[in-house]
């Protein structure tokens, strides 16, 4: 079956001005200024608790800011969130639930009230939506099976068709390339290239550096704070990823030799992750993560 492209979409343009938000009293990201321009494919890359997720979150309207503000083409989260859709991590959602594929990519149509956790009712579908996303998604022939019995990447694949049928402008995905293979990583990121190509904003929570490298327009790197913001190819230096990542990431120069655990940077720059770092997709052969024993733990 061929695959179906969404229609083409005018991207949101996405700006937070002095943004601090966090969790109980505790602040992740403090004085946040920044601007993702429309129809942008932008990656959000740091280490662990660098604030990628909290980040997503706040754009999208389900953390308030404590201070400052998000805009959404001039309006709050809450008032855009009808054409904005969210994949949250993978591990977060419990695969054991008996539901169908086309039935979770059917969520992706209801309106929901994040803070209060209300479903308000699905939204109409005269254009096939759904199975549009199926599809674009590649599950397709998967829309009768349980998701019980999907595999990692199928999972993945199903969640982001939930967000794209709600034929968003804005996309938002927390690392949905995490523990995927080579191969599957790159099958992913192609079909989201194409996403991005009908003109949809789309923001990427990754450790996929090499990915980012090859394939995004944009790029934020984060620490808590915002350390830079622009094209990979002028972002990546050394002094920024070491900013970003510490001792997490390790950096050597070409001229050391070409090891296939490396993957290139700008300039003359190759980088790896550091041993004791758990998170390997930082080149595109490391090793893969394992699913969490219970999802709902995560």
């Amino acid at each position: 079956m061929t695959t179906a492209n969404p229609p083409t979409a005018v991207g949101a343009e996405i700006r937070l001005n002095g943004v601090t938000v966090g969790y109980g009293r505790t602040p992740v990201l403090e004085n946040i200024e920044l601007e993702i321009p429309r129809g942008a494919l932008t990656a959000l890359v740091g280490g662990n608790g660098s604030g990628k997720s909290t980040l997503l979150k706040a754009i999208l309207g389900m953390l308030r800011p404590w201070r400052g503000e998000v805009l959404i083409d001039g309006r709050p989260p809450q008032r855009a969130r009808a054409r904005i859709g969210y994949m949250p991590q993978a591990g977060s959602v419990d695969w054991r639930f008996p539901i169908t594929v086309r039935e979770v990519v059917e969520m992706g149509r209801y309106r929901f009230d994040w803070r209060r956790r209300l479903r308000r009712g699905p939204l109409s579908d005269p254009n096939g939506a759904v199975e549009r996303a199926l599809e674009t998604m590649k599950v397709a022939h998967l829309r009768r099976r349980e998701i019980s019995e999907l595999s990692m990447g199928q999972q993945k694949r199903v969640l982001i068709a939930r967000a794209l049928a709600r034929e968003p402008s804005l996309l938002l995905l927390d690392e949905p390339a995490a523990s995927l293979d080579a191969v599957a990583d790159d099958d992913l990121m192609e079909t989201l290239c194409d996403v991005a190509a009908t003109g949809a904003t789309v923001v990427i929570a990754t450790h996929d550096l090499a990915s980012v490298v090859d394939h995004y327009a944009y790029v934020v790197c984060l620490r808590q704070e915002i350390i830079a913001v622009g094209r990979p190819s002028e972002v990546f230096s050394e002094d920024v990823l070491r900013r970003t990542f510490g001792r997490e990431l390790a950096i050597v120069s070409k001229s050391d030799g070409d090891d296939p655990q490396t993957a290139p940077l700008a300039g003359n720059l190759r980088f790896h992750f550091a041993e004791d770092h758990d998170h390997h997709q930082g080149h595109p052969h490391g090793p893969a993560h394992q699913p969490p024993t219970n999802p709902q733990d995560h």
